[in-house]
């Protein structure tokens, strides 16, 4: 976290798919943690996990949630249709798709608009 935090990013948005991102200390402030510090560095919006699971049901989450951000979806609703084609897909397990939570700005891409 110190790392992080002595950078300047300008991103509009991290993610964080490993195991247990979403975990920090309780401080007066809030949770400090990983995703603090991104945000902190500058980054608007963080995706983190409040808990392990399994390889091929993050993979599939990362392919949904990105198959819709290229899209031009938020990142809120990218997170919503990830979750919910899991829940119809063989993942039902609440375990399975519902660790990811989005920190952060609701920010969205427009990918191949020229600026």
């Amino acid at each position: 976290m110190t790392d992080i935090s002595q950078v300047r990013l300008s991103a509009k948005l991290v993610v964080l798919s490993c195991c247990h991102t979403a975990r920090g200390q309780i401080k007066t402030e809030g949770v400090v943690g990983i995703a603090r510090a991104f945000l902190g560095s500058g980054a608007r919006s963080v995706l983190v996990a409040l808990w392990a699971l399994q390889d091929d049901a993050t993979e599939q989450f990362m392919r949904r949630f990105y198959e819709n951000l290229v899209q031009g979806e938020s990142a809120s609703e990218c997170l919503h249709r990830a979750m919910k084609w899991m829940r119809n897909n063989g993942f039902p397990e609440v375990r399975q798709w519902a660790p990811f939570m989005l920190i952060g700005d609701d920010v969205s891409f427009h990918f191949g608009e020229e600026k």
